[in-house]
């Protein structure tokens, strides 16, 4: 990976060598990377040009909420998209970089009086990686208000594809992994002056149901059909149950808390639990909504 640094270097892209992937994660854990880098906007194609001359792997990670990295860390380059932070107004429409911090976005829109995305009040993650999930609660998902977004292929190649080129589901789209999102645009709506409001209740509600100031990556199972993974998995008896560091949280089940030196084999470990338990007992097979960060 020498070349990769020399370009590094040569281009002022900040980066860590040999650097713990757990910092970079809500749920604070993971090993070591080769690599983790911060392009700009400006900076990120030729840097993915470079990581795919020399045959490295690569990880494109945001605000890291929704991520369990393994104990062995990743053998490879993780691009962080902190530094992709540019946020544009033109009217009623938005178009933010992909690194941007969704409640950085939900303030920037508040204060100009705009609406649309309330429901994402209380979701630590980018952009970027809300797009990739279709983020949401509350009756909101970000794909709602979304218009178009930028990419970067596997192929390298720039594209622009409309929301009706995506398809979004409930906590997921059809958006290749190893495709990186540049940017976003979002059309929204005039506040009717109750905003604010909105936002102020919907955090309230999950301050009183979810360890919002605890470690962890998030729900860790989609909601089955007509279902609450959270619901079920309290049926099952698991609430408070614990593998390690590992615990399943007294206020919400379906998230998994790290309450001290959590290890990613304990999460992987009470994960398969909870699916066994809760399908021998419901007939209802869990499916992750997190995403798992192989070595």
């Amino acid at each position: 990976m020498k070349n990769i640094e020399i370009f590094l270097k040569e281009n002022r892209i900040p980066y860590k060598k040999y650097e713990s992937l757990a910092k970079y994660t809500t749920l604070r854990i993971g090993g070591y990377a080769d690599f983790v880098v911060f392009p700009d906007e400006d900076s990120v194609l030729k840097l993915l040009e470079i990581i795919r001359h020399e045959g490295t792997a690569y990880y494109v990670i945001g605000g890291g909420s929704n991520l369990v990295v393994h104990d062995e860390g990743f053998k490879g380059v993780i691009i962080n998209t902190k530094q992709m932070k540019r946020i544009n107004l033109e009217g009623f429409t938005i178009r933010t970089s992909a690194g941007v911090m969704l409640p950085r976005l939900l303030a920037f829109v508040l204060k100009r009086k705009l609406s649309g995305i309330e429901g994402l009040i209380g979701i630590p993650g980018t952009v970027g990686g809300a797009i990739k999930g279709n983020a949401g609660s509350f009756g909101y998902e970000i794909s709602d208000c979304l218009a178009e977004v930028e990419i970067i292929t596997d192929k390298l190649e720039t594209k622009i594809l409309k929301k009706q080129d995506i398809t979004f589901q409930y906590r997921s789209s059809n958006l290749v992994e190893t495709w990186l999102i540049k940017s976003a645009t979002f059309s929204l709506k005039e506040d009717d002056g109750e905003a604010f409001n909105r936002m102020k209740q919907f955090l309230q509600r999950k301050k009183q149901t979810q360890p919002l100031r605890e470690y962890s990556a998030g729900c860790v199972f989609k909601n089955p059909e007509g279902q609450s993974a959270g619901y079920l998995i309290e049926k099952a008896g698991l609430k408070g149950f614990r593998v390690g560091d590992i615990l399943i949280s007294h206020l919400h089940a379906n998230y998994f808390i790290n309450v001290g030196k959590g290890k990613a084999n304990d999460f992987l470990k009470l994960m398969d639990i909870v699916k066994e338990k809760v399908f021998k007992l419901f007939s209802i097979e869990l499916v992750p909504e997190i995403k798992i960060l192989e070595a």
